[in-house]
């Protein structure tokens, strides 16, 4: 599949979101509330769960119908090791038929909290979470979706569950083992699922830009020279480490879309994980989002489609587990300043669509010449029409007995008119 073949909205936007953390989801009014504050927050795309058995499927619709894109994950509470069961499955083609493409089947193999009680071993048994994922991946693409390749906690070369190991070993031992199902499965829809975790890996500089390029800005570099991603991935761009490997052992370039991370909202309103980089408060923590979503319009690789950070909402949208109330950013007595920032940030407008390829190759060709292309002005059509040539001058006006006149010359003739007279096109030559 190409890039272009995966869905995006129709602005292109990369601003998403990550649901609740639970399974159930709001209906009616409240439902309709949650769309409301997501649409006016400019979000066009949603990762949320579902239990297995189609508990997103409302939500998935109504997201769809406000040129939103929903991306399921398929919850099980330790999904390894493991793979769908026919419920999954039967709830995979059930969405697939509403119009839902992208799909999660797996979460963060690399953390023990991901697997069941006495599987865990080091390192995560990246090949039994291989063969797993494969055949899940070749279950949703059968059916019609996208499988996403498991997001990982972004943990760099932490010695018991690196991403970076895991991500060696995952991509070495597909390479190994099972590259024609790789190449199969990347080929048809596969895409890299990623939990880009800024931390607080970013700053504005003195002259107000912003810099999210860890470990590659200037202030890491200072202390650490030459670090690069493949030593520490905790960052906005940890996305690239999959992606190199990927094109390292498989020469290929699939989609990416960060399903968590971000700029996490700061637990008792303050902090600062790395001390090189400044810490920062809810209001920080709203303009980094800002920045964020701006680096990543200005910045990102055609192939990043979304970054949906964590996380919308905990308590006020059911979920009754505490430990990601203080991340929320619509929490039980009040509303984190980002969801006024982002509101503030307006929805993205939409392109105007692309050129046809003729008129794309002559928009180039005259831009080559230094002169600019219109594609719907008279002369260029007239000179097209009788075969006249390229253009060797842009449009230019003269006087003459106190007439103003329109020229341009073509390697065939000089084209001239009365401004305005549009319909009376002459020609003379050199």
């Amino acid at each position: 599949m190409n890039l272009q073949d995966f869905p995006r909205p129709s602005n292109g936007s990369r601003r998403g979101i990550h649901w609740s953390a639970t399974v159930f989801h709001p209906f009616g009014s409240s439902l309709e509330w949650w769309l409301n504050e997501i649409c006016a927050m400019g979000i066009k795309w949603v990762k949320l769960l579902d239990d297995g058995g189609g508990s997103s499927r409302h939500v998935c619709q109504n997201l769809m119908t406000r040129d939103v894109i929903p991306i399921v994950r398929l919850y099980r509470p330790k999904p390894n090791p493991g793979h769908m069961s026919d419920r999954e499955k039967k709830t995979v083609a059930g969405l697939i038929a509403l119009g839902v493409r992208y799909f999660e089947v797996n979460n963060e193999p690399n953390l023990p909290e991901e697997w069941q009680p006495g599987e865990w071993q080091t390192g995560g048994r990246v090949e039994i979470v291989l063969q797993h994922w494969l055949e899940d991946a070749r279950t949703v693409i059968k059916l019609g979706g996208y499988p996403a390749f498991p997001a990982l906690t972004q943990s760099s070369l932490h010695p018991e569950h690196g991403s970076i190991h895991w991500y060696t070993r995952a991509f070495q031992w597909l390479d190994d083992h099972a590259r024609s199902e790789a190449l199969d499965v990347f080929g048809n829809g596969a895409w890299l699922a990623v939990h880009n975790l800024v931390l607080n890996h970013c700053y504005r500089d003195d002259k107000g830009e912003w810099h999210f390029e860890y470990p590659y800005d200037p202030i890491c570099q200072a202390d650490q020279p030459g670090k690069t991603i493949m030593e520490d991935d905790n960052s906005l761009i940890g996305h690239q480490v999959p992606v190199k490997l990927l094109q390292d052992h498989f020469n290929l370039r699939v989609p990416v879309i960060s399903t968590e991370g971000g700029v996490v909202a700061p637990r008792g309103g303050w902090e600062q994980m790395d001390t090189r980089y400044p810490g920062y408060n809810y209001d920080g923590h709203a303009e980094r989002t800002v920045a964020m979503f701006n680096w990543l319009r200005a910045n990102a690789e055609d192939n990043f489609l979304a970054m949906c950070p964590w996380l919308v909402a905990n308590e006020r949208m059911g979920h009754i587990d505490p430990a990601w109330s203080e991340h929320a950013w619509y929490q039980m007595n009040r509303d984190l300043p980002v969801v006024a920032a982002l509101k503030a940030m307006g929805v993205e407008p939409v392109p105007p669509p692309p050129l046809p390829l003729d008129e794309a190759l002559r928009n180039a060709a005259w831009n080559r010449r230094g002169i600019a292309y219109n594609p719907e002005a008279t002369f260029p059509k007239y000179a097209r029409q009788y075969r006249l040539g390229s253009p060797v001058t842009p449009e230019f006006d003269i006087s003459w007995k106190d007439r103003a006149y329109r020229v341009q010359g073509f390697t065939g003739a000089i084209l001239y008119c009365e401004a305005g007279d549009w319909a009376n096109v002459k020609s003379m030559t050199w």
